[in-house]
C-alpha cells in the first residue's frame, strides 16, 4: 500500500471521527464515561467477527503471542485515553476537547525521538501550523487549564502512545484481527472501570444504545479499523497530523447538525490545520533512524 492511499484512509478515519465526536457529549446525558466506552468499544469488536472468519481462509498470520500482547497494551491505551477525554468532557467544552485532544500530534513525534525515530525539520513548522490551527478553530482564550481540559489533556498523552504502538503492531500483524482484540480489550477494561465506580451495568433504553451504536460501528468498528489500515505504511507522526483533523471535521458536522455558525478565526483555522496536514507529507522519518 502506498503512503499516499494510507493518508487517504487516515483521512476517512478522521472525517467518520469528527462527525462522531459532536455526538459523545451528548451520550453523557444518558450513561456514565465507562459505560459507554464498555458498550460501544464491546459492539465495535463484534461488528468486525464476520469480517474475520470471512478473511479466516485468507489469513496469514495467526494469533501470536505478541499478537495478543499488542492488542491488550493498545486496548489498554484506548481505555485511558478514552476513559479520560469521556470523563473530562462533561467538564469542559467540547472545542476545548477537540483542541486538547487533538495535542497529540505534539506528542508523536516528541515520544518517538526518545523511541530512536528522527525527522527532518521540517515536519516541527507542519506540527506548530496544525497545533495552531487547532488552537483557532478551537476558539480558546488563553491557555487556562480547568479541571475538565486537564484530564483531557492526559488522554492526549495515551492517545499519543496508541498511535505509536499501532504502528507498530499493524505492519507485523493482521489488521483486522488486531483491531478487534484491542477494541475488547478496551470494552473489558471499560466494564470492570464502570462497575468500580458504580456507572450502568446494563443499558435499556433506546436512547441509551442510540449512542452506543453510532459511536460503536462509526467511530470504533469503522474508524479504528481504518487507523490501523492506514498505518500500515503512514509514519506516526504524519499520522498524527492527518488523524487530528477530526476536529475541524467536527466544526463541520456541528454546522450541519446543530446549526453552529464557523467564526471568521475557526475557518482560518481549518485552513491552517488541512496546511499542516498537507506539510507532513514532504517529511517522512530520516533513513538512518
Amino acid at each position: 500500500m502506498t503512503v499516499t492511499r494510507s493518508n487517504l484512509i487516515l483521512l476517512l478515519a478522521a472525517f467518520i471521527w469528527g462527525v462522531s465526536f459532536i455526538f459523545q457529549k451528548d451520550a453523557m446525558a444518558y450513561m456514565g464515561p465507562f459505560s459507554f466506552n464498555a458498550f460501544r468499544f464491546l459492539l465495535g469488536g463484534l461488528v468486525l467477527l464476520p469480517l474475520i472468519g470471512w478473511r479466516k481462509h485468507k489469513a496469514r498470520k495467526s494469533h501470536s503471542p505478541a499478537l495478543i500482547k499488542g492488542s491488550v497494551a493498545a486496548g489498554a491505551l484506548i481505555f485511558l485515553g478514552a476513559g479520560f477525554q469521556q470523563t473530562g468532557i462533561q467538564y469542559t467544552t467540547i472545542g476545548n476537547t477537540g483542541f486538547i485532544t487533538g495535542l497529540y500530534i505534539i506528542f508523536v513525534p516528541i515520544i518517538s525521538l526518545f523511541m530512536g525515530n528522527r525527522y527532518a525539520r521540517g515536519i516541527w513548522l507542519a506540527v506548530a501550523m496544525a497545533s495552531f490551527g487547532l488552537y483557532l478553530l478551537s476558539g480558546m482564550d488563553g491557555f487556562t487549564m480547568a479541571y475538565g481540559d486537564l484530564l483531557v489533556l492526559i488522554g492526549a498523552v495515551f492517545w499519543a502512545f496508541h498511535v505509536i504502538i499501532v504502528d507498530h503492531m499493524s505492519d507485523n500483524h493482521d489488521q483486522i484481527k488486531f483491531a478487534a482484540l484491542q477494541f475488547f480489550a478496551c470494552a473489558a477494561l471499560s466494564y470492570l472501570a464502570a462497575l468500580y465506580v458504580g456507572d450502568k451495568a446494563i443499558l435499556l433504553s433506546l436512547d441509551e444504545w442510540k449512542w452506543v451504536i453510532i459511536s460503536g460501528i462509526l467511530a470504533v468498528g469503522l474508524g479504528y479499523t481504518l487507523q490501523v489500515i492506514g498505518q500500515t505504511t503512514s509514519p506516526p507522526a504524519q499520522a498524527a497530523v492527518i488523524m487530528s483533523l477530526e476536529a475541524a471535521f467536527a466544526a463541520i458536522a456541528g454546522y450541519f447538525y446543530y446549526g453552529e455558525i464557523l467564526s471568521s478565526k475557526a475557518l482560518v483555522g481549518c485552513i491552517l490545520m488541512f496546511t499542516g496536514c498537507l506539510l507532513t507529507q514532504r517529511f517522512p522519518p530520516l533513513k538512518s533512524a
